[in-house]
């Protein structure tokens, strides 16, 4: 969906992904093709971003660190009848990885989440596979609840099992403590 939120501490920033940002957004996952694989050819890419925008239950947002794009994340999956949402579909260019970029992103996503937007639960899920990913969202705190097997089909036709980490509210001011001191 297009929106008009923004969420900044200053050096990092995420605004709403606009049209406008889709080939610069492309140009950074082709730096490191076989880490974006998943994501496709650059039509299935250009797809991708399209329909983020006109999907009802998404807000995509562009990741800047320092005014320069860094990356894409979303809110997605809103149910706010059951105060519950999922941040997602997150990627980082790879001069971004290992830098902290992802753990003030988060916070900044996670503090709107639960303190503006008052969810009582936060999802974030990554591919069984992906390591890397499934090391940093457990370092921001979140906790690993399992693995739903078979759960998606990837791009290339092949299956996907995904591991499922959350936030409770009930969580969150401890968590937010600990990812404020790692600043």
């Amino acid at each position: 969906m297009r929106h008009d939120l923004t969420l900044s501490d200053g050096f990092y920033t995420l605004r709403p992904l606009q049209d406008s940002d889709v080939e610069p957004l492309m140009q950074l996952a082709a730096q490191a093709p076989h880490e974006y694989a998943q994501m496709g050819t650059s039509p299935v890419l250009r797809a991708y971003f399209t329909a983020a925008l006109e999907a009802p239950d998404q807000m995509p947002f562009v990741s800047l660190v320092g005014g320069e794009y860094a990356g894409s994340t979303r809110y997605m999956e809103m149910h706010p009848e059951h105060k519950r949402l999922e941040i997602g579909s997150t990627w980082l260019a790879p001069a971004y990885l290992r830098s902290g970029a992802n753990r003030a992103l988060k916070l900044l996503q996670l503090t709107h989440a639960f303190e503006v937007m008052q969810m009582r639960r936060v999802e974030i899920k990554t591919d069984a596979v992906n390591v890397r990913s499934q090391t940093a969202i457990a370092a921001l705190g979140a906790v690993r609840e399992g693995v739903m097997r078979k759960h998606m089909v990837r791009t290339d036709g092949s299956e996907r099992d995904t591991v499922m980490f959350s936030v409770t509210d009930t969580e969150w001011p401890e968590m937010k403590a600990r990812l404020e001191r790692r600043r």
